[in-house]
Parts: structure tokens; C-alpha cells; sequence
């Protein structure tokens, strides 16, 4: 008979909660990955975006109003000696070619009589030039005459009232992401607690409040939404209110059909016997193992919420002016798109990527949480 303590054994093998592998399962899908990494990029931009950006959100250039995207400085070349002889030919002086080096154009001038000072001022009400100043000789005759061109970047253009897209767009995924996820948490807190305590009541309980969840169901969310701008007036806190109160009841129909199956199961049977409170082991037990499903809903529940906060925007019952979203910028757009396409295209683009990257992650999670998979 062989000693027990001669049988050799394997080495131990870690052992893996059932989150932690689907964390594992997870980083092996490159789709979720970049998906995520696409996500944290464009929440970075968005919260850092304005900030760092050259161009203030509202601040308006009434020179620049719906120039096209360029990685040239506006005004361009062709532009600028134009209208600086546009400008020079009022002072009514004889100059040499004027001479632009990097910001600065310069020009030597001649004049019959003393030169007065006071021709700079029609350089000063130009919306292309800035700091004119002259360098007179002796007798006052002769002298350089120099401005500065002040040369500004729209990467993305500008819109109708001049202001520069790419920071109104930094804003309006701002606003759309802020939306949305506020939403979808209100959503999530709604519905998990109404879907939790329905499905473990049962009986009467979860028929009646099942019942309000139907009558709900039956109301249109924007007439909703209406009721609720008449009543509380217009405001981003309203948006977000709206779209999560309406959009509770999915995620409670999902958590109360995963209470039904998770209230029978024997580790649930065990904190009763052993007297646990009700809320205890909603809070202990039902909630927590019912979280897979919850979360793989959130990432489908938060581009939702943004696409309906931009309809409300595009509907012009979202988010108005100086703030503003994707959802308006794309409704703008819409409005220009035969004379300036760009406004329509990097708004819709920035929303579908946007609305993809969520969707591949949210498939991505379902996938790492499918028992199946394991």
C-alpha cells in the first residue's frame, strides 16, 4: 500500500472569482478593448477639450462666420495683402510692396505733407489687423507704417455665427455624455430598486407594480417631456430627469425577472432560514448576482439616453444656446448642409462614434458575462 504522502500533486491553481474571469474574457476581446480605450479618449477630450482649446465656446469672430475647415491660419495668404491695400489705399499715402514677416506686414511710406498719426485708426477698426503703429522720420514724410495679422486656427471650420466648431463640438459631447450618464444612473437606481422589491414581494405586490410600470410604458416620452419643460421650465437637469424617468422601465422589467429566478435559488433559502432581513438580502444577494445583466443593459442604456437627448435637442426642446450638444449641433447642421456640409458631417461623426464604441463594449460585456462562455 502506497503512502498517501508519496502521491505526487499538482501544483495549486489560482483561483478566479467568476468577475475576475470575466474581466479575463474581457481583455481578450480587441473589439470591447478599443471600444473603451475610444471612450476614456473622448471623455478626456471632452472634459479637457474647452479648456485647452485656443477658442472660447461662445466667443464669436464676425470676420470668420461658416469659413471651412483648413489646417491653414485664417486669413490666408491670398487674403491678407488684399486687405491691408484695401485699408492703406484710405490713408490716401504712397508705399513701397508691403512685406509680411510671420505676423507682422510692414509697408515704407512717402507723403507730400507731415504724416498724421491718425491714419492708424483705420487700420485699428479692421477686423483683420491689430497694433498698427508708425515709425516717422525727422521732417515726418517718410516713416514705416506696421501692423499685426492676427492669424487664428479652425480646424474644423466655424459656424453660422462664427464661432469655432471644434470647440462647440468638445462641448457638445460634454453635455451629450454628462446626459447620458446621468441619466442612465438615475435609470439604474430607479429600476433596480423597483424591479428588486417587485419580484421579490411576488404575488399581489408585483402584479400591482407591474401594473403602474404598463400605464407608464403607455405614456409618450415627448409628451412627457413637454409637461415637464411647462412645469419646471427649460434646463439640462430637467433633460436628464426625463429621459431617466422614462427610461427605468426596462431595466425594472429585467431586474424583476431576474429576481423571480434568483429568490428560489438555495443560497437565498439559507439567509431566510437563517432570519435575514428583507432588505438585507436584496441588498446581500438578489442585487448583486443580478448585476451581470444590469451592466451589459447600462451600456446599452447610456447611447440611448444620448440619442434622446439629441433628438430633444434637434427637436429644439433640449439644450439651447451659448451651451449646446451633439444633438443641436447636428440639428444646425441640418439646416446648412447644402452650403456648408462640414457642420453635419464631424457632429454626426463624433455621435456614431460615439454610439458605436458603446455598443461593441456593451457586446463585449455580455459576452464575458454569459455563463455560457465560461
Amino acid at each position: 500500500m502506497t503512502d498517501a504522502t508519496s502521491i505526487p500533486t499538482g501544483g495549486a491553481r489560482e483561483s478566479r472569482s467568476l468577475w475576475q474571469d470575466a474581466m479575463r474574457r474581457l481583455r481578450r476581446n480587441r473589439a470591447a478593448m478599443a471600444s473603451l480605450i475610444v471612450l476614456v479618449a473622448m471623455t478626456l477630450i471632452a472634459i479637457f477639450g474647452p479648456i485647452l482649446s485656443p477658442h472660447p465656446p461662445e466667443r464669436i469672430y464676425q470676420q470668420y462666420v461658416r469659413v471651412a475647415p483648413s489646417l491653414e491660419a485664417y486669413p490666408k495668404a491670398d487674403n491678407i495683402l488684399p486687405g491691408f491695400a484695401r485699408e492703406f489705399s484710405r490713408t490716401r499715402l504712397t508705399g513701397d510692396e508691403p512685406v509680411l514677416d510671420g505676423s507682422t506686414l510692414s509697408v515704407n511710406i512717402t507723403s507730400d505733407e507731415a504724416i498724421d498719426t491718425r491714419v492708424l485708426r483705420y487700420f485699428e477698426r479692421s477686423n483683420l489687423f491689430s497694433a498698427p503703429a508708425l515709425e516717422l522720420s525727422e521732417d515726418g514724410r517718410t516713416g514705416t507704417l506696421s501692423v499685426q495679422v492676427e492669424r487664428r486656427y479652425f480646424l474644423l471650420g466655424t459656424d453660422n455665427l462664427g464661432r469655432d466648431l471644434m470647440t462647440r463640438i468638445f462641448i457638445g459631447m460634454r453635455i451629450s455624455l454628462m446626459i447620458g450618464v446621468l441619466a442612465s444612473v438615475m435609470a439604474l437606481v430607479l429600476g433596480v430598486t423597483y424591479g428588486a422589491i417587485s419580484g421579490y414581494l411576488g404575488g399581489r405586490a408585483d402584479n400591482i407594480m407591474m401594473r403602474v410600470v404598463d400605464i407608464l410604458y403607455s405614456l409618450p416620452f415627448i409628451f412627457f417631456v413637454i409637461l415637464m419643460l411647462v412645469f419646471f421650465g427649460r434646463s439640462m437637469a430637467i433633460i436628464f430627469i426625463a429621459i431617466g424617468a422614462t427610461e427605468w422601465l426596462d431595466m425594472a422589467r429585467i431586474v424583476r425577472g431576474q429576481t423571480l429566478s434568483l429568490k428560489r435559488r438555495e443560497f437565498v433559502q439559507a439567509a431566510e432560514a437563517l432570519g435575514a432581513s428583507r432588505a438585507g438580502i436584496l441588498t446581500r444577494h438578489i442585487i448583486p448576482n443580478a448585476l451581470g445583466p444590469v451592466i451589459v443593459f447600462m451600456t446599452l442604456l447610456v447611447p440611448k439616453a444620448i440619442l434622446l437627448e439629441s433628438l430633444l435637442s434637434f427637436l429644439g426642446l433640449g439644450v439651447q444656446d451659448p451651451l449646446t450638444s451633439l444633438g443641436l449641433l447636428i440639428s444646425e447642421g441640418a439646416n446648412n448642409m447644402r452650403g456648408a456640409a462640414y457642420q453635419l458631417i464631424f457632429p454626426a461623426a463624433t455621435l456614431t462614434i460615439i454610439l458605436f464604441a458603446l455598443n461593441f463594449l456593451g457586446d463585449g460585456l455580455r459576452d464575458s458575462l454569459d455563463p455560457k462562455e465560461r
